[in-house]
């Protein structure tokens, strides 16, 4: 069971199909239980619709609907998708609260409401970051499984040899789990510090882990190409919304 409804903050979620969308996908949707949870809801009476009780398996809700769980509003506004250029200073973070200088304080003139990070930046970190209120999506983008494309630019604060990269694709140990890095190479023009590496859905915080792991530290690192998203005309510190097509492009990413 999930915690005390009266003490939980439900997201806003969009209907986009003149049809509506099934209630218990509605209520599963804003992040307050399964859809099998919200059928039992449901049936306990504990879900209303423009203020009457709904029992009815299937029923369908519609835009202008509003829909109450245990008496309190589900909105309904449409989902933001933003593809930010993070620069250093500032943390994309899961934690609530107060955090100072977060990647939020740089949409907030646009999107003074929710809108947050998919994965964990630290504050020295730099590059591509999503963020969205659709809490399905960032599940869908956050499980270790999925096999999203991730590039970084990682300088190290010494030479790395080609052994070592050997060591990376063959794959790490950490905490009894072995992570590995797809590909890995000198970045072109570069010193024998400055690297590229192909990764699949791996944290900035894993991967320096990883190279903690082979002893070599991380001295900067900046992810230059997320889920085929890059950072072109995108600078630092910059972010824009994506396009229905952008939209519908990360919606059905391979995420298995």
């Amino acid at each position: 069971m999930r915690e005390n409804p009266k003490k939980h903050s439900y997201k806003s979620i969009n209907i986009s199909d003149k049809k509506g969308i099934r209630l218990n996908k509605f209520i599963s949707n804003a992040g307050i239980c399964s859809r099998r949870e919200a059928d039992q809801f449901i049936a306990m009476g504990l879900v209303t619709v423009n203020g009457k009780s709904v029992t009815e398996m299937g029923f369908q809700v519609q835009r202008n609907d509003e829909v109450r769980y245990d008496g309190q509003i589900i909105k309904s506004n449409p989902p933001v998708y933003i593809l930010l250029n993070k620069p250093k200073g500032f943390i994309a973070t899961k934690q609530s609260g107060k955090i100072k200088k977060s990647v939020q304080d740089l949409i907030r003139t646009a999107y003074p409401e929710k809108v947050a990070p998919i994965g964990d930046m630290a504050r020295t970190v730099t590059g591509l970051l999503f963020l969205t209120n659709d809490d399905i999506l960032r599940k869908k983008l956050s499980q270790a499984q999925s096999k999203v494309k991730m590039i970084y630019k990682v300088i190290l604060e010494k030479k790395i040899s080609v052994t070592d990269f050997e060591k990376l694709r063959k794959g790490v140990l950490l905490q009894k789990k072995a992570y590995s890095i797809k590909k890995i190479d000198y970045v072109i023009g570069g010193t024998k510090k400055e690297i590229g590496v192909e990764v699949d859905n791996l944290s900035p915080a894993v991967l320096v882990k990883i190279f903690e792991k082979i002893n070599h530290k991380v001295f900067f690192m900046d992810r230059v190409m997320y889920a085929g998203f890059t950072k072109k005309d995108l600078p630092r510190g910059r972010w824009r919304k994506l396009s229905e097509r952008e939209e519908i492009q990360l919606l059905h990413l391979n995420a298995h």
